[in-house]
């Protein structure tokens, strides 16, 4: 309690400055993204689009993964951007009815309530098409139909790995989650499901390196190579990319910032497996976006969403928890004894 009560302090009081993009004459990752989608569509093949495009605004193209992987933009020539939108609804809509059925025998009604909103708010960014060329979002939303898997269906290992697998060909940052799955795995000894998770992985890395190959086939030696990731920016840095991919941006960003601390103390009111699974998720994905990101990679914390948000709905069940054990506390009896 006191620890929160430092951050919230801090969230408040020292409040870290906006975030501010290096401006490429206006254009922003997003335009890229979208410009890609659009030649593709026009019927360019997608590396050498992304090439072209990449370089005509000085974006790096070494390491090949400065490219993004083209699943998405495969989506968005084959439906359309309102397609991937409705894929995203889609998904989303599932996601909703499997948490609040997963919570089933942990969470009262109202708490479960209180879920699928959280999930629904978490995810209301898919109302805009155009923020789906980001990578993330839909990977997020795939993510969240996985994770709420683990938590209802934990030995149908199957139907976890689909969404995680889609999760993973569409952006490389749902690594984690299929790393983290395969470790509990392994620690559980359920070895069919580490075959699964395994097989994954070797799928990925082939996939990986068709399209290093085929980023590789496109460089000039005159690309740019990325600055890197070791920005090193901190907490602030997750916080304030959960917040700016959220409604909460609407928010000033002291306050908002405490809004997108205080799911990460709801979700610590749950324990056992699926418990533990959700806490070292979101703490090691906090870490990579505080560790890693730059300015400009404030959306990878759409990674986290929209389940990061059911933290909210967990906060009373938080509370709770910590009064009954400053109530039972040692120092506590003794004091009223």
């Amino acid at each position: 309690m006191l620890l929160l009560l430092g951050a919230s302090l801090w969230c408040i009081i020292a409040t870290p400055p906006p975030i501010t993009v290096p401006s490429k004459g206006g254009y922003t990752d997003l335009h890229l993204y979208q410009d890609v989608a659009a030649a593709v569509i026009k019927g360019e093949p997608y590396h050498q689009a992304a090439a072209q495009i990449q370089r005509a605004h000085h974006y790096p193209l070494k390491p090949f993964f400065t490219m993004r992987l083209p699943t998405l933009n495969w989506l968005a020539v084959h439906f359309g951007w309102l397609g991937v939108q409705k894929i995203a609804f889609g998904v989303l809509l599932i996601a909703i009815f499997a948490w609040v059925v997963a919570f089933e025998n942990t969470l009262n009604g109202w708490e479960r309530v209180g879920v699928g909103i959280a999930v629904a708010v978490g995810g209301s960014s898919t109302v805009d098409p155009g923020l789906l060329a980001l990578h993330e979002y839909l990977t997020g939303i795939f993510l969240s139909l996985a994770l709420a898997g683990v938590f209802g269906w934990p030995r149908h290992w199957w139907a976890i790995l689909l969404p995680a697998a889609a999760a993973l060909m569409i952006r490389e940052l749902a690594l984690p989650f299929v790393l983290l799955a395969a470790a509990f795995a392994i620690y559980d000894k359920r070895w069919p499901e580490v075959v699964g998770w395994a097989a994954l992985l070797v799928a990925f890395a082939i996939v990986m390196a068709l399209h290093a190959s085929a980023v590789a086939a496109q460089l000039l030696p005159t690309d740019l190579a990325s600055p890197g990731w070791h920005a090193a920016n901190g907490l602030p840095a997750f916080l304030k990319g959960v917040v700016y991919i959220s409604v909460l941006q609407a928010l000033p960003l002291g306050l908002a910032m405490l809004c997108a601390l205080l799911p990460m103390v709801g979700w610590l009111a749950l324990s056992g497996r699926s418990g533990l699974f959700a806490i070292l998720l979101f703490a090691g994905y906090a870490a990579m976006i505080s560790a890693f990101s730059r300015a400009n990679n404030f959306y990878w914390g759409a990674i986290v969403m929209p389940s990061y948000f059911i933290g909210f709905a967990l906060l009373p069940r938080a509370f709770g928890q910590c009064v009954r054990a400053i109530r039972h506390a040692p120092c506590a009896r003794t004091a009223c004894g």
